[in-house]
């Protein structure tokens, strides 16, 4: 491994696979002041391509690099290296005695003597190791192998190797290179040939090998703990569950490289019998045949319980989590025995998201909480995978002030969510498995009567504590926001752009949409799966047809569907339920949001302070200069005030905001059922109780968090519809918040029920004409008073998207705008008539502001005292036998519309 007398260059060339035993050789030859080199520190970082060409055509690739530079390659670094190995040289016996001869000489043709060896070890030694290592230095990846490549990484590492043992064999044959073979006592065996192509001597390099073979031992597999538990039955029924027992396993060792450890829990009263008997030995034979994967396996014996008392599944997987790490389990994974696991390379991922974990937060193997991707039940954590570091941080599985709370529901999201808020719960999208019985809660009745924790949310973000201490100091953690959304319309392409918002890196989301019509989503899913023919569309299908529509983008997305429509409040605290998450985004269905709206939320969650309970996103409504009569009258009526309030200057805390677009802190406040189904006033009701339940905290306006919102379809009539609904229901806010409300003068409809009886002789002409005095006094007091102004300035704000019409246009938009208020005090008036509930509604009103304009109730009671004063002046005027052109041209209109 030096320069030899005669002026010539001596470099051994280790051509043996990898993890042979290369990095051992190439560090004991450093300790003994060799120069060593491992090539792939040298030479060009592999393309993808050249990547996937090395392990599925190596012979090609291999030659391809010789003959395009590797040569030259090659000898530059020999000729500067006393030792050099791995990279392309590993492969070089693909080129063949020839070609590697040609080298030789070329070499000495330069004064470098080459002289070839080949560390070396058996084929499933190879294998195994290698496959190891692709694990932990994450070739996968680096290399873009698809699923069906990782799938088949096994077969080609196994045909690589098998090829280059044959190869090698035959060089050691002719001569040409001299063989190490790789076993555990290399220090024994490897110094004398090492001695004959280098300067040092049999003792020197034996105890240089023994130092290094103690560094670079292989890293024992970690071991993954399989938990089952089951009732097995009699006779057949029991043959039948131990073969599905067999059949698991099967699947499990369809990863080569996976070592595991099985502990099954039976009933009390199932322990002792022959079955069990039938099961264990069926353990044994597993366990003891050759090559076997099982490392060791226990079977427990459940509790004792009555009858009648519900199965403590949860409390059963703490035991048999607890026996499996003393077993030597490095995570554990509670299972059942009618799973079907659907990738055959499983453990190499879980394996890989355990280490990506390790290394990202800079703590030992064996810390999160990965997870299986369930096919039937997407999204959701259904099977963890429990690191060996929980057991560390809390002792069991279930930590034990809260042994009590889970019986047999809600374990596995608690365990997500603990690790979640750390980036430490990714779902293994390639480790899937189908889950027939349980799991989804829709999909299929569960084998036990469901006892769900109606507190695991609560206690998944109190227990987090213990893990943050275990972390490093300052370790990042994730924002947790959920997005929830009622849908009723079912609209696929508002969904799918909010299903495909980007979600920042410091940030974990689910999208959880609230389907409340079961028929127009069946309808949807039979139109998105239209290519599936002569099958039945259920419910349930449905649910997991348009969640898989939904997931495209690669986000999170939970479908659930309610069995009848129970509207938009129900819909929304079903979401709220289903959420872990420290924030919850309502979004309407009937909206486009702007692609970065998670990313401004995020931004503005990163600054907030306790106080914050929400953030206000913008809510617009899309302005041009050709802007329909019917959407200007909306704009100008004010009723889009709060949806657009987040871009308003008149305060910065607004005491609420509209539901189609505002972010809340998590909390045990739920929207009040008792308004309309369709919506009104449950969002005023549900920012004020969050307010009280926090003390009085406070709403932040995010102007930057936007979303359109289009107008909503249908003629003026429809509109007015829509405004007089929504006013039915957010009457309901004046007996629950009288504190918010102040007395006023009579308004259009309050008058028209006062005076009504004054026209009981003719009473259409007279309400007709009631209606356009009423209308004329309202127009009037808004011009008066500066009101008409202000309004057309909500049609010009903007610029290339600002309305600019008429005067005229503007007046009629006025009038109409107008109509649209009196229609919506209409349906106001009828809620507090419907639920006899005068003495809170009559010339009541809600000040929308809550106080943030403490001058607003007086003003707005000061326009009314106006339109009241015409009011009454048209009236007596009307009553007295006067009337003039205004009444003489309400009658001809009404003549007009009689005929």
């Amino acid at each position: 491994m030096a320069s030899i007398d005669n002026g010539e260059h001596r470099c051994v060339v280790n051509i043996g696979h990898f993890r042979s035993g290369t990095t051992t050789l190439a560090e004991a030859a450093q300790s003994l002041g060799a120069k060593a080199c491992r090539t792939y520190q040298k030479l060009p970082s592999l393309s993808q391509d050249q990547f996937k060409a090395l392990l599925q055509n190596p012979s090609q690739e291999v030659t391809s690099w010789f003959k395009n530079g590797g040569k030259l390659e090659i000898l530059d670094i020999t000729k500067n290296n006393q030792l050099v190995c791995d990279g392309y040289l590993a492969l070089l016996p693909f080129l063949g005695v020839k070609t590697l001869r040609s080298l030789q000489d070329e070499a000495l043709k330069r004064n470098i003597s080459l002289e070839f060896v080949a560390t070396h070890r058996t084929i499933e030694s190879t294998v195994q190791t290698e496959l190891q290592h692709w694990i932990v230095w994450d070739l996968e990846r680096k290399g873009g192998l698809d699923s069906r490549e990782r799938a088949e990484l096994e077969n080609c590492l196994r045909k690589r190797a098998q090829e280059h043992d044959c190869i090698v064999q035959e060089l050691n044959s002719y001569g040409f290179l001299k063989i190490l073979e790789l076993t555990d006592h290399i220090e024994d065996e490897w110094p004398a040939v090492l001695a004959e192509v280098s300067p040092f001597k049999q003792k020197e390099w034996q105890d240089a090998l023994t130092n290094a073979s103690k560094r670079n031992a292989n890293p024992p597999l970690p071991v993954e703990g399989i938990l089952l538990t089951l009732r097995l039955g009699l006779g057949q029924q029991a043959k039948a569950n131990i073969a599905a027992i067999d059949r698991l396993i099967g699947q499990i060792e369809l990863d080569w490289l996976c070592r595991y450890v099985f502990v099954v829990a039976l009933d009390e009263d199932e322990a002792h019998g022959r079955e069990a008997d039938d099961l264990i030995k069926t353990l044994y034979a597993l366990k003891n045949r050759e090559g076997s994967q099982l490392v060791s396996f226990r079977v427990l014996t459940n509790s004792p319980r009555k009858q009648s008392d519900p199965f403590p599944a949860c409390r059963v997987w703490d035991s048999m989590a607890v026996a499996a790490r003393e077993q030597g389990a490095d995570w554990v994974v509670f299972l059942g025995h009618d799973v079907t696991i659907t990738c055959s390379y499983h453990y190499r991922a879980i394996y890989r998201s355990f280490l990506d974990i390790s290394q990202r937060l800079n703590v030992p193997f064996g810390f999160g909480c990965p997870w299986w991707n369930d096919t039937e039940f997407p999204g959701f954590p259904s099977f963890p995978c429990v690191g060996k570091i929980h057991f560390e941080i809390f002792g069991r599985l279930i930590p034990p002030h809260r042994a009590a709370s889970f019986v047999n529901q809600d374990l596995d999201p608690y365990l997500h969510r603990l690790y979640s808020k750390f980036h430490a719960s990714p779902c293994v999208i390639e480790a899937t498995l189908s889950n027939k019985i349980g799991g989804n809660i829709s999909a299929a009745a569960a084998r036990y009567e469901r006892v769900p924790c109606y507190k695991w949310q609560d206690f998944s973000s109190q227990d987090i504590e213990p893990i943050r201490a275990y972390l490093p100091y300052g370790t990042s953690e994730a924002i947790l926001v959920d997005v929830v959304v009622p849908s009723y319309r079912v609209r696929l392409d508002y969904l799918e752009s909010i299903s495909s918002l980007r979600v920042p890196d410091y940030m974990k989301s689910t999208f959880i949409i609230i389907i409340d019509n079961p028929e127009e989503l069946i309808r949807k899913a039979t139109m998105i799966a239209s290519n599936v023919e002569g099958e039945c569309m259920t419910l349930e299908k449905s649910e997991r047809v348009l969640e898989e529509y939904l997931s495209r983008s690669g986000n999170i997305v939970r479908v659930r569907c309610n069995k009848i429509n129970i509207g938009a409040s129900a819909s929304r605290n079903r979401g709220l339920d289903e959420s872990a998450a420290e924030f919850i985004l309502n979004l309407d269905d009937d909206l486009i949001p702007d692609e970065d709206l998670l990313l401004r939320y995020g931004e503005r969650l990163l600054d907030i302070d306790d106080t914050t309970i929400g953030l206000i996103g913008l809510v617009r409504f899309p302005r041009q200069p050709r802007l329909p009569l019917k959407h200007a009258a909306v704009l100008m009526s004010y009723l889009t005030f709060m949806f657009e309030i987040a871009e308003t200057k008149l305060y910065d805390h607004p005491a609420w905001g509209v539901t189609a677009n505002i972010l809340f802190r998590r909390s045990s406040v739920r929207f009040d059922l008792a308004y309309a189904k369709t919506g009104g006033g449950e969002d005023v009701d549900f920012s004020l109780n969050m307010a009280a339940h926090f003390n009085g905290g406070k709403l932040v306006k995010v102007p930057e968090a936007r979303v359109t919102h289009p107008f909503w379809s249908g003629s003026i009539i429809t509109l007015a519809s829509h405004f007089f609904n929504w006013a039915i229901g957010d009457g309901s806010l004046f007996p629950r918040f009288p504190e918010r409300c102040y007395w006023s003068f009579p308004n259009v409809p309050e008058m028209t029920l006062l005076v009504a009886p004054l026209g009981i002789w003719n009473p259409g002409f007279f309400l007709f004409k009631l209606f356009l005095t009423f209308l004329a006094a309202d127009l009037f007091v808004d011009i008066i008073v500066g009101d008409f102004k202000h309004r057309c300035d909500q049609l010009r704000t903007g610029t290339n998207s600002a309305v600019r019409r008429s005067t005229l246009f503007y007046l009629t938009s006025h009038m109409l705008a107008n109509i649209y208020i009196v229609v919506l005090e209409y349906g106001r008036l009828w809620g507090h008539l419907s639920r006899c509930d005068l003495v809170h509604g009559f010339c009541r009103r809600f000040d929308w502001h809550c106080g943030r304009l403490p001058m607003a109730p007086h003003d707005f009671r000061r326009r009314e005292a106006l339109k009241f004063l015409l009011f009454s002046v048209a009236i007596l005027f009307g009553c007295s036998g006067g009337g003039g052109v205004l009444y003489d041209l309400a009658k001809c209109f009404w003549e007009i519309f009689n005929n």
